[in-house]
């Protein structure tokens, strides 16, 4: 989906991988019994602690304030992974590397979550640059003929209701002793998650702006789901700045729409963002989302409060 970027690293990474795995040959629950999840993005690491409680162990690959499509791992998580009893994986070319992970860690044994599995194609939207009816137009209704989807679906409370089901279900395959625990606590999580929906529901359908543009394609699942229209992004793929007959174009998608906001992202330079907003002669301002979150920050580190957080800027933004 994205450029490869230090290349040095990602060998690093591969050769420390290798090598810890003939060594220990992987493997082994902690002295507390407690399973170990390795989880790609912090989002699904979120779940995965609310669904398995204090009954797991979950890393997370790409730590908060980097971009999942540009990190590359360290040596304590490739340490961390070859002991893993479960890896949750966003897929959909999120990461780069991700989908070879499980082949690296050359397993038999270790149970493999994929999220993007537990969605449904037909709930699945193309990759931005595949979209059709305008650049970023969130209700083009999904995929048109195209293999290449947006990997955003946790930005969707009814799609993340559907990781609910699959990282539960993940967790009774490693840990069945613990099944009916885990169980309960989704179950839990599933009705906070149906409540959340409603309640965005309720707060979007106030907005008097739905059109808004985006550093990148990550609330296209957002959009759909709420009646918002995401008319335009900035970096169709990370990495790839854009040109200044871009930038005029953005700059004209804004003024044909009537856009009052431009959404940045935390784990990305708002330059480019700003000089958009800037050639609109003030017309538009940009606004930071955080679509990742962080475990460590109260105000974004459970879903729920992940999903709260990004709307109340959006409240400010298009209300």
């Amino acid at each position: 989906m994205t450029r490869r970027r230090h290349i040095p690293l990602l060998v690093m990474s591969v050769a420390l991988l290798t090598a810890t795995l003939v060594a220990g040959c992987g493997g082994g629950r902690r002295g507390d019994g407690k399973p170990r999840v390795a989880a790609d993005i912090v989002p699904l690491a979120m779940i995965c602690r609310e669904v398995g409680g204090d009954r797991v162990e979950v890393e997370v690959l790409v730590p908060p304030g980097s971009s999942p499509h540009t990190y590359e791992l360290s040596p304590g998580q490739v340490s961390f992974l070859s002991r893993a009893d479960m890896l949750v994986l966003n897929g959909l070319g999120l990461i780069p590397w991700e989908e070879s992970l499980p082949s690296r860690v050359g397993r038999p044994d270790l149970v493999v979550v994929r999220a993007a599995e537990s969605v449904p194609n037909e709930e699945l939207l193309p990759a931005v640059s595949e979209w059709s009816e305008g650049q970023g137009e969130g209700e083009a209704g999904g995929p048109r003929g195209s293999e290449t989807y947006d990997p955003h679906l946790w930005l969707d409370p009814l799609l993340a209701l559907r990781i609910v089901d699959a990282m539960e279900e993940g967790l009774e395959r490693v840990d069945p002793e613990n099944a009916g625990y885990y169980r309960e606590r989704a179950s839990e999580l599933s009705a906070r998650i149906a409540s959340l929906h409603e309640e965005v529901l309720r707060r979007t359908a106030a907005f008097s702006h739905r059109e808004f543009i985006s550093f990148h394609s990550s609330w296209s699942y957002f959009a759909r789901r709420y009646g918002l229209r995401q008319v335009g992004v900035i970096e169709e793929l990370p990495g790839k700045e854009p040109s200044a007959g871009d930038v005029a174009a953005l700059v004209k998608l804004a003024r044909s729409w009537g856009v009052r906001a431009v959404f940045a992202e935390e784990q990305f330079n708002p330059r480019v963002a700003e000089a958009v907003a800037e050639e609109t002669g003030g017309e538009v301002r940009v606004w930071t989302l955080d679509p990742l979150g962080d475990l460590g920050d109260p105000r974004k580190g459970d879903y729920c409060s992940l999903i709260l957080y990004n709307l109340e800027i959006m409240e400010e933004a298009l209300r």
